[in-house]
């Protein structure tokens, strides 16, 4: 039986997730041990960890630190930052634009090494980020991915569905898993703009909210600790199609037959995909790698009975797949992985 939700997560997002112990001079080696991430998958350029493996090293890193930025500043955001600014900007709120202008001016009080705004243009509105000064690539790019995530995720929760943001920006270099940025956010993203941005159509922002104090709770238990959790909603096509690939494994489905099952042809179901920026055969790629490396960390499946459930012809396709989304043979994988 597979996980229903399976996600992977690139080894990109270790690396810029670690890369804050830097600045401490702190050793990455015992929370990888405890997370459960063999060392060797860090420097491999498409290999990837289970969902369960990253977010247990966020909140080892948390822990560990009592800093909510995992040491990417010079002072610590202390554990429980995140539920207060949730709180503190919620408390009475009658839309998502009063959410957001509350959230700018609660987290000054606690830090000034990175600044936020928050400013309505025309028809979106903006957040800002700049700072902290003299940081590195992995920074610039880290922190406000980590910020920008967490509001989308807050603002997402809070009007009742994913929100298609008008652009996300970062003023850092594109990182080597840039496209993986791309996959975190609804809208269009770019690399090396003059100042980190994201904006959000002011249809969202006059919303009101559907959520209120009392119900937060649920809410917290997602976020921050995984930071590449998404607000799940049905107003994706793609994550449709996902699920109906999902719901047909071992059978394997083409883009007619999925086409079909959605209500589409097949022209018009690409040409809808291409525009959520992807494509039916990535989505199927991905579905099958996240279902694999979830069987190799968590089940007992030999490597032919992965290949057969997740709709391969034989194990030797299955393997050469399965190099190619991540740099290493299965076999490998699942070695390493046991020897941490």
């Amino acid at each position: 039986m597979v996980n229903s939700h399976p996600v992977s997560v690139h080894v990109g997002f270790v690396r810029e997730t670690l890369s804050g112990l830097a600045r401490l001079e702190r050793d990455p080696a015992p929370f990888l041990e405890r997370a459960n991430i063999p060392p060797e998958l860090l420097e491999l350029p498409f290999a990837r960890v289970s969902r369960t493996q990253f977010q247990t090293l966020v909140h080892l890193l948390m822990d560990e630190l009592d800093d909510e930025m995992m040491g990417h500043l010079a002072r610590p955001m202390r554990r429980g930052s995140f539920v207060f600014l949730c709180r503190a900007s919620l408390f009475g709120a009658l839309s998502l634009h009063v959410v957001l202008a509350r959230w700018v001016k609660v987290q000054r009080l606690l830090t000034d090494e990175i600044q936020l705004s928050f400013r309505r243009e025309g028809n979106v509105g903006w957040l800002r980020l700049t700072g902290p000064s003299g940081a590195g690539h992995d920074t610039l790019t880290f922190l406000p991915m980590v910020h920008f995530k967490s509001l989308h995720i807050l603002a997402s929760w809070l009007v009742g569905e994913r929100i298609r943001l008008s652009g996300v920006a970062f003023s850092g270099p594109r990182p080597a898993h840039g496209d993986e940025y791309a996959r975190l956010f609804p809208g269009e993203v770019c690399f090396g703009a003059p100042v980190s941005a994201m904006g959000i159509p002011v249809q969202y922002l006059e919303r009101g909210v559907s959520q209120d104090v009392d119900n937060l709770n649920q809410f917290l238990r997602a976020a921050p600790g995984n930071l590449l959790w998404q607000y799940r909603s049905i107003d994706l096509l793609s994550d449709k199609v996902r699920v109906l690939l999902r719901d047909a494994l071992p059978r394997h489905l083409d883009i007619v037959q999925a086409a079909d099952a959605l209500g589409f042809s097949q022209r018009t179901l690409h040409r809808k995909l291409i525009s959520e920026g992807t494509n039916f055969q990535e989505i199927k790629d991905g579905l099958r790698r996240d279902i694999a490396i979830d069987c190799l960390d968590h089940s007992r499946l030999s490597i032919e009975e992965i290949a057969e459930q997740i709709g391969f012809s034989d194990a030797a396709t299955f393997y050469r797949a399965f190099k190619t989304w991540t740099g290493v043979a299965p076999g490998m994988y699942r070695r390493r992985t046991l020897k941490t």
